[in-house]
């Protein structure tokens, strides 16, 4: 292979590279931004767990007392 040969392909060589770089900072760009969503997504169902658990905790309190009420009569 002679030097002419030698530089294209050098050339191609860190071309095909250059964009095999930018794809894969474009995906891991993308990645993140996905997980940072996500994230969002879980701490607003964890929110939600917490305040249906409170709920459902009264409801039972209310129950209960209601039970009560109709034994004690």
């Amino acid at each position: 292979m002679d030097g002419g040969w030698a530089l294209v392909l050098s050339a191609v060589v860190t071309a095909v590279g250059g964009i095999m770089v930018t794809l894969l900072a474009m995906v891991r760009k993308e990645n993140k931004d996905d997980h940072a969503v996500v994230a969002g997504m879980l701490q607003h169902v964890f929110k939600s767990v917490g305040t249906v658990e409170t709920k459902l905790d009264k409801v039972s309190d209310n129950l209960k007392e209601h039970i009560n009420s109709h034994k004690n009569n």
